[in-house]
């Protein structure tokens, strides 16, 4: 930081500009990185700012919501019917001819007419102490074993599992930046009657991407504007997506302090590192030696130009 801040002040002495308009311009452009490279962001790094950023941000929820359910009326893969099966084992091996009966509602009857004849022949029989007893016969030799996680049924609130899970997890399905299982085994997951259940789940939780992003946004336009001696004024404003400027709140800050020999500019988001995500990205340092090499490239450009200015006034 002790460097970046020389350079600053040698732009300034080099361009016979302000350090306070040197000191707002660099202290916007770095919120303007900072939002940029919070997570989310899509592939490479790229679109931080941008619809392709929040897109990456719907998705990994979407992906870590659907790594601990899964809807009896999903008929991608045998995931349901296999979850399913296991519900109504334990459920006929513990004799809870209620629980059988609620499992085999709606979706779970469809699911279910999708196995083995048997299974089918469960399905299709609509007199329910007969079709509990052809399943507690069917899977009288079937392991059966409950979960740690959620009701032996249907799960109805999808939230408070997914928040234990994310807790547990430390807030997020990574580690090293990697993805991980929250559950140990895939037949854990838990069974949703219909996947629209889920896909309305997803919706409530992605309609919060961005917000970590939001606090910079929020200083940005908060901060005292340059004078137009630096050619513009609204530095890092543009092209800044409506997914990051949708969230309101407080968690954005700054403290701006000038005396005729000193200026003070502190910058802050209290949100930005929820979870490590801002640690793990490196934003901060990543954000300093990206305005430190562009102060300088800046100064040669503006050097250049004073030359290139000199020289073509010496020949005219």
């Amino acid at each position: 930081m002790a460097q970046f801040q020389e350079a600053m002040t040698r732009y300034a002495f080099a361009c016979r500009e302000t350090i306070k308009d040197i000191g707002l311009k660099n202290a916007a452009l770095m919120c303007r990185e900072s939002m940029m490279l919070t997570p989310p962001m899509a592939a490479g790094g790229k679109g931080g700012l941008t619809v392709s950023g929040e897109k990456a941000g719907k998705r990994a929820i979407a992906a870590d919501v659907r790594k601990i359910y899964v809807a009896a009326d999903n008929r991608k893969g045998i995931a349901p019917l296999l979850i399913l099966s296991k519900k109504l084992a334990y459920s006929t091996r513990h004799g809870n001819p209620a629980e059988f009966r609620a499992l085999m509602d709606g979706a779970g009857r469809t699911a279910l007419k999708r196995g083995t004849r048997v299974l089918q022949a469960i399905a299709n029989d609509y007199d329910d102490e007969r079709a509990f007893r052809k399943a507690k016969n069917y899977f009288s030799r079937t392991m059966a074993r409950g979960t740690e996680y959620g009701t032996l049924g249907f799960q109805r609130d999808l939230r408070p599992v997914h928040k234990m899970l994310l807790a547990k997890a430390g807030g997020r399905f990574k580690q090293l930046g990697k993805p991980t299982q929250p559950l140990s085994n895939w037949r854990d997951k838990l069974l949703v009657q219909t996947d629209a259940e889920i896909q309305e789940y997803i919706a409530s939780r992605t309609a919060h991407v961005g917000k970590l992003k939001s606090g910079w946004y929020k200083v940005l336009m908060g901060l005292p504007k340059p004078s137009y001696r630096e050619g513009k004024s609204n530095f890092g404003t543009a092209g800044v997506g409506n997914y990051i400027k949708a969230h309101a709140g407080s968690a954005g800050y700054f403290n701006f302090n000038e005396t005729p020999s000193n200026l003070n500019l502190i910058i802050g988001n209290g949100i930005a590192d929820t979870n490590n995500v801002s640690t793990e990205a490196d934003v901060k340092e990543t954000v300093i030696g990206l305005r430190y090499k562009q102060v300088h490239l800046d100064l040669a450009r503006r050097l250049k130009k004073d030359v290139d200015d000199f020289n073509n006034n010496t020949k005219t």
